[in-house]
């Protein structure tokens, strides 16, 4: 199992910038992109996560990176910039998770009228159709190693879903995830709001009144027998551990956003 996560809300939403944004037609289902500050605060995400990796002495010649994204565009989009800003010589893996996916409640969503394996393939189409193009025209698209054979911890989507199943599909999807990673791996989850709040509340191994959680905020998480942590940057305000019965977490930084420059 890794040592080492971030949790990263996705960049700047489309529709909460311009509010005559236009759904997909082809996709029955709501999924606005980022903003190209949305892809500019991803970027700089990169960057500071290369920043506290190298301040909590990871050997960046022994780690590979993974990262597992909810298949929302807003988030594929953000794991793209953050890989752009973390410049690594290792590509990156790229997963998407359908247990990581934004919180299907009627709040949120009028309808949800397509499959989840439906969803996912079309973002892995899109993903594909990127790094085609990109070996083609030699832009600037981040090299990245995007796993199609990858499966998730979740085929299909529930809706309506209930606070208390949204919040049990992220413990799930994120004890899935861990599983799969070794030691020398890092692991990155890119998901939405709640899911950071989720993500967080299943590290602590309790629950907690959600927080504002804003645009490309980055919580910490590392094994308590391997905290090493000399991060000058926003924490927990207690600098508190949370004990999981089978593997003890501390949670070294919750939600930070200091590293974006408007």
């Amino acid at each position: 199992m890794t040592k080492y996560c971030f949790i990263i809300r996705h960049g700047e939403r489309l529709d909460h910038v311009h509010k005559l944004c236009k759904p997909d037609l082809f996709v029955d289902l709501w999924d606005p992109p980022i903003t190209p500050k949305g892809l500019y605060q991803a970027e700089q995400t990169g960057e500071r996560l290369v920043e506290l990796i190298e301040q909590n002495k990871i050997d960046p010649k022994a780690m590979s990176v993974v990262i597992y994204t909810s298949p929302f565009q807003r988030c594929i989009e953000t794991s793209i910039g953050i890989i752009k800003g973390m410049r690594l010589k290792k590509a990156p893996i790229l997963r998407l998770d359908v247990g990581l996916g934004e919180w299907m409640c009627e709040r949120f969503f009028d309808s949800v009228g397509c499959q989840a394996t439906e969803f996912v393939s079309r973002q892995y189409q899109f993903l594909a159709r990127q790094q085609a193009n990109a070996y083609a025209k030699r832009n600037d698209i981040p090299v990245m190693n995007v796993d199609y054979g990858y499966i998730g911890s979740r085929s299909e989507f529930e809706f309506p879903e209930h606070y208390t199943d949204m919040v049990q599909r992220f413990e799930e999807a994120r004890r899935y995830c861990l599983e799969k990673a070794n030691h020398a791996t890092v692991v990155l989850f890119v998901t939405h709001a709640v899911g950071v709040n989720a993500l967080l509340d299943g590290f602590r191994n309790h629950l907690t009144r959600p927080q504002e959680s804003n645009y490309c905020s980055i919580s910490f998480v590392c094994k308590k027998d391997d905290e090493h942590s000399e991060s000058s940057d926003q924490s927990d305000e207690d600098s508190s551990e949370y004990l999981d019965t089978s593997t003890p977490w501390s949670i070294k930084l919750t939600m930070s956003d200091t590293h974006l420059i408007a």
